[in-house]
Parts: C-alpha cells; structure tokens; sequence
C-alpha cells in the first residue's frame, strides 16, 4: 500500500480522526494555559508592587491608620483597644478597627 493511500485510509477512518481530535484539543489547552500563566507573570511584574513595612518601623501605625481610612472591603482586622485613667479615677475605654498583618490589595483611584 503507498503512502497516500495509507494517510487517505487514516483520515477516513472515524477512531483514528477522534484521537487527533482529543489530541488537538489537549494541545490548544495545554498552549491556553501557558499562555495565561506567562501574562499573569508579566501582570505581576509590571502592574503591581510589593510594600513590606514591618512592626517596628516609625510608620507602622500610620500605614495602619491610611489603610483603616482608605480601604473599603478589609478582610483582616484586629482590634486596638485605647484606655484613659482620668484624674477622678474614672476610666474610658475605646477601641479601633485597624487592619492585621496579611496581604491588602489596593487600585489607584484618579
């Protein structure tokens, strides 16, 4: 038998095309999510910035009090309780939601 009436015979037969089928398809999703995984690099690299501003630093709290005034859908919170001992003895208690340690996400709002 030659060869193009091998590959005709192939092409005919409904198994064989049903493999390629599954096989090009297989493909096209394997490239998909190659693809998708290369722009969330250059998505990453490019659109967004990591800042790391530990607990001992002087602007620990006033990062914590922008965020606290600033975000809108916070997920982590802790709770700062304030007290105050008045002269008199008498005591006020108060208490603030700040965000806790975590990742925070933010947009730039124009």
């Amino acid at each position: 038998m030659p060869l193009p009436d091998f590959i005709s015979s192939l092409q005919a037969n409904p198994y064989f095309g049903a493999g390629f089928g599954l096989v090009g398809v297989g493909a096209g999703l394997a490239v998909l999510r190659k693809a998708s995984m290369f722009g969330m690099i250059l998505f990453r690299r490019h659109c967004m910035m990591t800042l790391e501003v530990p607990c001992r630093d002087k602007s620990y709290q006033w990062l914590l009090q922008w965020i606290t005034m600033n975000a809108r859908h916070t997920q982590h919170l802790s709770v700062e309780t304030t007290f105050k001992q008045h002269d008199t003895g008498k005591i006020s208690t108060s208490f603030d939601f700040v965000p806790s340690v975590g990742t925070h996400f933010f947009s730039k709002v124009t």
